[in-house]
């Protein structure tokens, strides 16, 4: 009896030992996922360090308006749509979203068409 039981414990070890072998190491999967949230989290910090140098190059150009050539808007259309959006919701009328952008009354509105429907005036005239 004595010797089944040492048997089936031995059997049991050798077992265990070979599925220890083959078993996924953990630790190399936590490696690699801090390795991807480390290289995630560098590349927010540059986009952050990317937009802040802009808003800096921004605050130092001061009240220079905006040029209006068709190439640079081009280029920083979605900043600009971003831009207008954000004075809108801040309650500024189209108005002076105008003089800010350097933009027309009528590009305002084309800007804001799709995000506001058929009436994005809402100016103290309306």
């Amino acid at each position: 009896m004595i010797e089944w039981t040492l048997i089936i414990l031995i059997s049991v070890a050798i077992l265990l030992f070979i599925l220890s072998i083959f078993q996924k190491d953990r630790t190399k999967e936590v490696e690699r996922q801090m390795e991807n949230f480390s290289i995630t989290l560098m590349q927010e910090i540059y986009q952050l360090k990317k937009k802040i140098r802009i808003l800096e190059e921004e605050l130092l150009i001061g009240h220079q308006p905006l040029p209006k050539s068709s190439h640079s808007r081009s280029t920083t259309k979605q900043q600009l749509l971003e831009d207008v959006v954000r004075l809108y919701n801040e309650d500024f009328t189209i108005e002076e979203i105008a003089l800010k952008t350097t933009l027309t009354t009528m590009e305002v509105e084309g800007l804001l068409e799709p995000y506001l429907g058929e009436e994005p005036e809402r100016g103290p005239y309306t």
